[in-house]
């Protein structure tokens, strides 16, 4: 009994004495809150394909003064399936225009179900403008053509309603043991919902 009381003396001592309150929490130091998107623009990790087995050539367009699409290609040279991991690496754009990386990290096994679930119904949206009807995991190998995709689908997703406000290199990888399969990158801005452009 009288260890017990010693043991629970000495972790509630080294707790107190190793805290130190003046520390600030390591979260950006961004106004947080419900917002809106605009998508920036569309980057490759690698300017070259590398080996990637999962290629995804986007880019943003156009289509009106209040519209932009996301158009371009995936070639599967693999299913993409739940045997790879889903890993999202957000980096945020600081005070004086630089990237402070790894800002929000994310991993998660299965990808394939993890994605569908994390775009919700943006998830049929996306499948059909790429010519795949009743779309479910495995997403299987081959060339698909993305038609055209507004970017305003994605609100309606799973990701949080509220966030920190600012602009974002949102990296997107798809891996396996440690090979990456896929990777791709929106700038995004993320904005109060009543901002002006």
């Amino acid at each position: 009994m009288m260890k017990t009381f010693l043991l629970v003396n000495l972790i509630v001592c080294v707790i107190f004495v190793n805290s130190d309150k003046g520390k600030p929490l390591s979260l950006p130091q961004l106004p947080y809150g419900v917002y809106r998107y605009n998508f920036k623009g569309i980057l490759r990790c690698n300017p070259t394909r590398s080996n990637n087995k999962l290629i995804y050539e986007f880019y943003l367009s156009k289509k009106s003064a209040n519209t932009t699409e996301i158009k371009g290609n995936i070639t599967n040279l693999v299913p993409f399936d739940d045997s790879l991991d889903l890993e999202f690496n957000l980096a945020v754009k600081d005070s004086i225009g630089g990237w402070k990386e790894n800002a929000f990290l994310y991993k998660s096994p299965k990808a394939c179900s993890t994605l569908k679930k994390f775009l919700g119904s943006a998830w049929i949206t996306f499948m059909d403008s790429l010519g795949i009807k009743n779309a479910s995991c495995p997403f299987p190998k081959g060339f698909f053509k993305l038609a055209g995709i507004d970017t305003d689908t994605f609100k309606n997703t799973e990701f949080p309603k509220s966030f920190f406000y600012g602009t974002y290199k949102f990296r997107v990888m798809y891996t396996k043991n440690n090979e990456v399969y896929a990777c791709f990158t929106f700038v995004i801005e993320v904005k109060r919902t009543w901002e002006t452009e």
